[in-house]
């Protein structure tokens, strides 16, 4: 929920607002651009929803669990038109994208719908609700295309010291599997000049860390039709001073250049950390998934980034039980999850939704055999994780120091440049107290499957 961490200063307002996020990162950058928006305007942010008269509800439809969490909190969000303060509800994102007419005949408190873009828009939303019209109010394009601005002013909503930074949105890809190009349009890169112009800003600010998100990170400037690459932008990066990390998210294995490596290896500050989904490594299944690639290429792609970037860390993620998975091409995914490659591996079970693709071939794989193959997956990758945290020990990692430990005061934790935020493990540090924040160097003590311990030096 961003709101928890929102402080914004006091002044003259005529109403406040409860904003609440679900979903991804990139949701919570939405909503950070929205908090911007009301704040301009002199709204008031509350982290309360019983005190607020207006409740925003940035929603996610990914999958069809995600759709029933989203649909489960606006309706307990609802009744504090009754018992709070409440007087409208809004919903806005990827769920109202994709279900706007249900939504308004289930759901009849809802009194605004916003869908997955214009989020700067959400004022006008708010304010055309008060002047008296009787229905919703609905800012929602049939066809969503993700507007970049040019000055990405938000309210971060994450820890002083790092933040996500959104550099496309939508994506082009079709993959079988995924409702992303109905509910989010097609790929739209943001210009370079924005993106290291706010880096610089929140350098400025104190922020150590920023992670760059989007759908297809990989896949940067192919809209703009002028060569402009990843590359590009990540040499324009490089030319910003200061001392700080950048780490990406969401590359695909069949557009990551070698420049890319290149210059991830050549610039300390670049995490060698790489988020490089690969939903499957059976032919016939990436086939299928219209991955645009094969189990010999992701292999080359693989020796190329141990060649570059030899102490290079990798999350992925895999789907089981797509319609075509066979008890075969699972045993294959499988064995090749236990060869170890990874360091961080989530699995996901395939969701059968109304607006993909691979939803002519029906859901012939029981839930229960799903989630018995995530669960196999996930035990050979924590027997790896385990063993590559144990190679930790007694070494020293430069660190990003969070704060105190949300279990105890008397631990303080951080994340390595192996460790993006939200997603990964954690280093707790049981020796020596430090300013959340800051770098630090720590010495490994002790490894678990997921986190390691150590102590500052």
């Amino acid at each position: 929920m961003c709101s928890s961490q929102i402080t914004v200063s006091p002044k003259k307002t005529n109403k406040r607002i409860y904003l609440e996020t679900l979903g991804c990162s990139k949701n919570r950058v939405d909503s950070e651009i929205m908090l911007n928006s009301l704040k301009k305007q002199g709204f008031e942010i509350t982290m309360t929803p019983e005190i607020a008269e207006i409740i925003v509800i940035n929603t996610c439809a990914f999958l069809t669990e995600a759709s029933e969490e989203s649909i489960n909190r606006i309706l307990d969000l609802s009744d504090f038109k009754s018992r709070g303060n409440c007087q409208k509800l809004v919903a806005t994102g990827c769920l109202t994208q994709r279900y706007k007419d249900s939504l308004l005949k289930e759901i009849p408190e809802l009194d605004g719908l916003l869908g997955s873009n214009g989020f700067e828009k959400i004022p006008e939303l708010i304010s055309s609700m008060f002047e008296g019209k009787n229905n919703p109010q609905i800012y929602i394009n049939k066809k969503p295309f993700y507007r970049h601005l040019e000055k990405q002013n938000r309210v971060q909503t994450t820890s002083n010291h790092f933040t996500y930074l959104k550099i496309a949105e939508g994506c082009s890809n079709m993959c079988t599997f995924c409702n992303i190009p109905s509910l989010r349009g097609n790929f739209s890169s943001r210009r370079i000049s924005s993106i290291t112009n706010e880096i610089i800003y929140l350098l400025k600010k104190g922020v150590k860390e920023f992670n760059l998100i989007s759908q297809d990170t990989s896949s940067y400037g192919i809209d703009f039709n002028n060569n402009t690459k990843l590359s590009t932008l990540l040499k324009n990066i490089t030319r910003i001073e200061g001392d700080f990390w950048i780490r990406l998210f969401y590359c695909y294995p069949n557009t990551l250049e070698s420049e890319v490596l290149e210059i991830i290896s050549n610039d300390k500050r670049f995490c060698s950390y790489l988020d490089i989904p690969l939903q499957h490594i059976n032919n016939d299944v990436l086939k299928a998934m219209n991955r645009k690639i094969d189990r010999n290429k992701i292999e080359k792609k693989i020796n190329e980034i141990k060649n570059i970037i030899p102490n290079s860390s990798w999350r992925t993620t895999f789907i089981v039980g797509f319609p075509t998975e066979t008890e075969e091409s699972f045993q294959e995914l499988l064995e090749f999850v236990s060869e170890g490659h990874f360091q961080h591996v989530g699995v996901f079970t395939y969701s059968h939704e109304d607006n993909i693709r691979s939803a002519k071939w029906g859901d012939p794989i029981p839930n229960s055999l799903k989630r018995e193959r995530r669960k196999k997956i996930m035990e050979a990758q924590q027997k790896i994780s385990h063993q590559r945290n144990k190679t930790y020990i007694g070494k020293i990692l430069k660190v990003l120091v969070n704060g105190f430990s949300n279990e105890t005061d008397f631990l303080m934790d951080s994340r390595s440049e192996f460790q993006g935020p939200d997603v990964d493990g954690l280093i707790y540090i049981n020796e020596g107290k430090v300013n959340p924040g800051t770098f630090h160097n720590v010495k490994i003590t002790e490894a678990h499957p997921y986190d390691l311990i150590g102590r500052i030096v």
